[in-house]
Formats: C-alpha cells, sequence, structure tokens
C-alpha cells in the first residue's frame, strides 16, 4: 500500500513538474528575459538613417514628421521644416532608453502613469510611432508621465508597464519641432525702412545716418519734431533675431485687411519687403523677396527660410507693436 501511495506521488510530481515546464516554455520570451539595463528599443539604434517618420499622437492631436533626402519637415504643419538636430536627439533618447524597474499590468492603473491609449481628451498620454523607408512600424509605444531620471512607457499590445532609465521629449507642441528662426539682419546692415499704413498720415520712411549709428525720417515739416535723436532706431532691429509664434501656408488677404507694408533696404542693395494683414483678429505677415535678394541672404547665413515667399507668419507680439509703430508714435506731441 505504501509502496503504490508512493508510486502515485511520484506520478504527480513528475505531472507538475511538466506542467510546471510548459507553463515556462509558453510564456511570452520577453517577460522572462528582461532584465534591468537591456535597451529597450534595439531596432533603433541600427535603423537610425532609415527612419522615415516620426508620429505623435496625444488624442487631440497626431503630429507627423517625415524625412526628404536629409532635412525633416511636419505634415501637420504644411510641411514646414523641421530642426534636424531636434529629430536626432529625439531619437537617440529613444535608442537608449534601458528597462529600470517592472510596473503594473493591470489596465485599471495604467491612468496613474498616464498609460492609457490617447482616445480621449482626459488621456495625458503619447502613443509614438516610428516608421522606416518601407512603412514599416519600427518602434510603437505609449509614452507616460515623466520622472526626474526616466519616463513610463508601455509597448503597443503589451500589458506590461516599465520605468525607464533614460528621459524622453517627444513634444506634442508643433512649435518645439519647427524651424522658427525666419532673419537675422544685423542693424548695422540696415540703410533704409519705409513704413506704409493703410492711412497715409500715418506711414513715414527711414534713413540711416553718414554714420551708420542713427535713423533719421525723412520729409518731416519744421512743424514736426521727433521726440529724440534715437527715436526710431528700435525700427532697425525689426528683422534682427526674427522669429515666428506660428506659420501657416501662404494666406491670401483682402485689400481691406491691410495695416502695413513694410520695406528695408540694406546697404548691400538686398531688398525685403512684407505686408502686414489681419485675419480673424490675428495679425499675420507675408515677406516678399525676388531671388537675387534671396540668394544674397543665404550666402550671409541671416535667413533661415529657403522658401519665404511661401509661407505667412505670425510674429511674436513685441514685434507686431514695432510693426504697428505710426508716424506720430515718433513725434513730440502738439
Amino acid at each position: 500500500m505504501q509502496n503504490k501511495s508512493f508510486t502515485y506521488l511520484v506520478y504527480i510530481t513528475i505531472v507538475l513538474f511538466f506542467l510546471a515546464l510548459l507553463s515556462y516554455l509558453i510564456q511570452p520570451r520577453y517577460e522572462t528575459s528582461l532584465k534591468k539595463g537591456e535597451i529597450i528599443f534595439d531596432k533603433i539604434q541600427s535603423t537610425l538613417n532609415d527612419i522615415n517618420e516620426i508620429i505623435i499622437d496625444n488624442g487631440k492631436k497626431k503630429v507627423s514628421i517625415i524625412k526628404d533626402n536629409e532635412n525633416w519637415y511636419m505634415t501637420s504643419k504644411f510641411n514646414y521644416k523641421i530642426k534636424n538636430e531636434i529629430v536626432r536627439k529625439n531619437l537617440i533618447q529613444i535608442s537608449e532608453l534601458r528597462y529600470f524597474e517592472k510596473k503594473t499590468r493591470e489596465g485599471f492603473l495604467y491612468s496613474r502613469l498616464d498609460l492609457n491609449f490617447p482616445d480621449n481628451d482626459e488621456n495625458k498620454s503619447k502613443f509614438i510611432s516610428i516608421i522606416d523607408k518601407n512603412g514599416n512600424s519600427l518602434v510603437e509605444f505609449i509614452l507616460g508621465k515623466r520622472k526626474k531620471n526616466g519616463v513610463y512607457i508601455r509597448k503597443k499590445n503589451d500589458e506590461q508597464s516599465w520605468l525607464t532609465a533614460g528621459i524622453l521629449d517627444m513634444s506634442s507642441i508643433e512649435k518645439d519641432w519647427l524651424e522658427t528662426n525666419i532673419l537675422n539682419i544685423d542693424f548695422k546692415d540696415v540703410k533704409m525702412i519705409s513704413m506704409n499704413h493703410s492711412k497715409k498720415e500715418q506711414s513715414f520712411s527711414l534713413t540711416k545716418d553718414e554714420k551708420n549709428e542713427n535713423f533719421l525720417i525723412e520729409n518731416l515739416t519744421k512743424d514736426q519734431l521727433p521726440k529724440s535723436d534715437l527715436i526710431a532706431n528700435f525700427l532697425g532691429y525689426l528683422y534682427t533675431n526674427l522669429f515666428f509664434e506660428d506659420v501657416s501656408e501662404r494666406k491670401k488677404f483682402n485689400e481691406d485687411k491691410f495695416l502695413t507694408k513694410i520695406d528695408f533696404e540694406l546697404f548691400n542693395d538686398t531688398k525685403i519687403s512684407a505686408i502686414i494683414f489681419t485675419e480673424n483678429d490675428i495679425q499675420w505677415i507675408n515677406f516678399s523677396l525676388n531671388n537675387e535678394s534671396t540668394n544674397e541672404l543665404k550666402k550671409q547665413n541671416i535667413i533661415f527660410v529657403d522658401d519665404i515667399n511661401n509661407w505667412s507668419y505670425k510674429l511674436s507680439s513685441t514685434k507686431y507693436n514695432n510693426i504697428n509703430t505710426k508716424l506720430k508714435d515718433l513725434l513730440v506731441e502738439d
């Protein structure tokens, strides 16, 4: 009797052993083999040059960035130029992420880490897709909360969430990726400025003095006195470190929306013309440069846009305040 019981016990032990082995073998390999410190997205490291598209979807807006030759453009922003260094920085950050600590597998707990799929306004997560030249997805994951030295992530179709070693930006704000610089014209290079407002009595022209120090207001009457010799100089910095707050495909406008036309002439005879107009109470600026002027600015590396005539820009409020300067603003009041 004892021998029979012992035999049954051996059989049961063997069966349980094989069941445990089977259970181990059918577990997803990534669940059992992942170790702290391992690279998470190892495909990215070897395929950085083959990446063709980056998509960042936060459930409210989808930012799409594509590569054309050596440059990156944002398709969700009219194919405007991206800062290449920002793209490279983010891709390198992804390639350097490492497993640090396992977190929850429970779906109802994902919201605590912002790891729910971003399909409504309440979610703060982002779904990241990295696609190669052949349209294959190299990486797909949900990016959640950020900690001091890591971020929470969850791969697509994977219940397991992780805290990583290594940070990742991946902003869903379009402006953070765009090349926002437009022009950088030095004050000393500006020879003449003409500000033509919709009301002619508000218009004026400026010419640099012989010492290239101050701008003088042209054609003043004997009763019109400048507030100071320096009063108009700030307009000479209008295109210095000029950047935009927003950009759009070139907008057409009605003449009744025209506010100001600005003409700059540099000492090297380069001419820069621009028109300010309003649309839905927002002021926009359209530039107009001929090919010769554009090429000259490129030679000097003071223009950051290849096709400046194709766009409409919303500038900073400080620049718009300058653009709206009227003749009376420069003169001593009666």
